[in-house]
């Protein structure tokens, strides 16, 4: 077979894949951002802070690296024509993607703690809380990249990863981009949904005493939301690492591969990162918008002039303790889990 096919594969795939990413993820967090910002302006909410920030890094990283990426395709790439954009194109790529990653994260642990039984887990749903994890994770998302400055070297003319450090770069990349944030995200959308869990459990009707109960169906919907993220992540951003992975051990066979082979690699390379790596950014919105209904009507008043209706945002719950006449009338705000404008 030749190998040529391969190479023509890779090219057509960028040509018409990467421009569907940069129109649909440019407008997906778009959209994001300004239903974030107004959501902010109304209510200041923890959970869109995070939010928010996680749109802005993949905005940012689709009109950088992405584009980059795209105009290399056809062009000199500008990181083989300067060591220092050499050097920026990495570490500022790997940042944004960090930052949206933390942010990812964070919002995940704060929809678990939002829904919390405990009160003091429940504190820490605040803004002033957010808004200092949001700095920590943006200093994060600067220091723990810093590294790839001397990762990167394009001292040969292109810009490289070189060999003296591709140990620490390939369980940099197993670590930070898939095992640790996988595993966190995937941890806590599991407790959230044994809180809201607990949350139905406890009213449960009991006999002989009068209940009202009304929780709105929109709990389920931040369960499905929070299952897509995993899958997504899941996806997307799992196979980067295992491909630097294979690429660090089979490079000391790199003379024994025939020409074949290295043209399947390359474009095995070429769809996990930059087609999958990127395709996280920009489907987010997308995501949301399928498994919610709430989301889409939310997004549609973007368009519309007049308010969105006010659907009330607390439900009123009574439920018995032991069977005793005494009721406890508890107010929970089911619908401020799911981060949309209207209710969060």
């Amino acid at each position: 077979m030749s190998t040529e096919i391969f190479y023509i594969i890779r090219q057509q795939l960028g040509n018409i894949g990467i421009p569907i990413l940069l129109v649909s993820g440019n407008i997906g967090n778009v959209l994001l951002l300004i239903m974030f910002i107004k959501s902010l302006k109304r209510h200041p909410n923890s959970c869109s802070l995070y939010l928010l920030f996680a749109s802005f890094g993949n905005l940012f990283v689709i009109d950088t690296a992405l584009i980059s990426t795209f105009y290399g395709m056809n062009n000199v790439e500008p990181t083989h024509l300067s060591n220092a954009v050499c050097k920026l194109r990495w570490f500022g790529g790997h940042a944004l993607f960090m930052l949206s990653r933390c942010c990812m994260v964070a919002a995940c642990i704060d929809r678990w703690a939002v829904c919390s039984q405990n009160v003091r887990i429940r504190s820490l749903c605040q803004i002033r809380t957010a808004r200092y994890v949001t700095g920590v994770i943006v200093l994060l998302s600067i220091i723990l990249p810093a590294p790839l400055f001397l990762y990167y070297d394009n001292g040969t003319g292109r810009c490289i990863l070189l060999p003296t450090y591709t140990l620490a770069y390939t369980i940099f990349s197993f670590l930070a981009i898939s095992v640790i944030p996988l595993l966190l995200l995937i941890i806590f959308s599991l407790l959230t949904c044994h809180n809201l869990h607990l949350i139905h459990s406890r009213v449960l009707p009991t006999s002989g005493t009068v209940q009202s109960i009304r929780i709105h169906k929109r709990d389920h919907d931040l369960m499905k939301m929070l299952a897509g993220e995993v899958v997504i992540y899941c996806l997307t951003q799992s196979t980067f690492p295992v491909n630097t992975m294979y690429g660090y051990f089979t490079s000391f066979f790199t003379a024994n591969k025939s020409q074949l082979r290295i043209a399947v690699e390359s474009l095995i390379s070429f769809i996990i990162h930059p087609i999958l790596s990127f395709t996280y950014c920009c489907t987010q919105f997308y995501v949301c918008a399928l498994v919610s209904k709430s989301f889409r009507r939310d997004c549609s008043q973007l368009f519309r002039k007049q308010p969105p209706p006010d659907t009330g945002t607390r439900h009123t719950i009574r439920f018995a303790e032991n069977n005793h006449t005494r009721k406890a009338n508890t107010r929970i705000s089911v619908i401020g889990l799911v981060f949309n404008m209207n209710y969060i």
